[in-house]
């Protein structure tokens, strides 16, 4: 009876308290069903990965194995045939450190030798996808030199009014699944460069850095 939003929340509150493994997987194909029946089953499908990494492949009830094998297997072929390309900040070998490549302090002088680059160069459009790939370094701790901090502006408007309000009373539930629902049935490659920038501040403000990094590595990266 409840707001389809309301509804999705209460599951995915359960999904993160519930210890049972067949319990969590048991709400998690509700939540899948869920958004399948409003017709943005794909929407789901980065989050739902990231749930079912957590769980030991051999601790998988039966009745749940093919259900777990066709949602965790999808992506590991794609994030094997990522191409960098040192030109361009978004696609430079600075993605990897989302693949948990590297450590905080060398990707703190890589990150600031890039921007020292960029910041030499005049003819370097700083494109918005640039922006998201620094906030994500800031939001986990890299400390960004502020001779760069002019290499492009902030705009706090570009955050949908009520995302920000679910962010800022601690309803992650109801932030992530708004999030699904603008997702949608889009492939993320084709969603525009404003609205994932407000996807991963999002992510940035909930410290749901699994998540992000998998959006990241879909969105900046270049594919062979």
């Amino acid at each position: 009876m409840l707001p389809a939003i309301e509804a999705r929340a209460l599951i995915y509150q359960g999904i993160l308290i519930t210890t049972n493994i067949e319990n969590k997987l048991q709400l998690m194909n509700a939540l899948k069903n869920s958004f399948k029946n409003d017709a943005i089953e794909d929407a789901f499908d980065i989050e739902l990965r990231v749930f079912l990494e957590e769980i030991d492949k051999e601790k998988v009830p039966t009745n749940f194995t093919s259900f777990y094998n066709k949602y965790i297997e999808e992506d590991k072929v794609e994030l094997k045939n990522i191409k960098i390309n040192n030109k361009i900040l978004h696609q430079s070998k600075l993605i990897n450190y989302f693949k948990e490549e590297g450590s905080q302090k060398k990707i703190t002088k890589d990150l600031n030798d890039s921007l020292k680059k960029v910041k030499k160069d005049k003819k370097y459009f700083f494109s918005k996808k640039d922006v998201i790939l620094v906030e994500a370094f800031k939001s986990d701790g890299i400390k960004v030199l502020d001779k760069y901090s002019n290499l492009y502006e902030i705009n706090e408007s570009e955050m949908p009014s009520d995302i920000q309000i679910f962010i800022n009373s601690g309803d992650m539930a109801t932030a992530i699944l708004r999030i699904v629902e603008v997702i949608g049935q889009d492939e993320l490659k084709d969603i525009d460069d404003d609205t994932m920038y407000f996807i991963i501040s999002t992510l940035n403000q909930l410290n749901i850095d699994k998540l992000r990094n998998k959006i990241l590595l879909k969105v900046l990266s270049l594919k062979v």
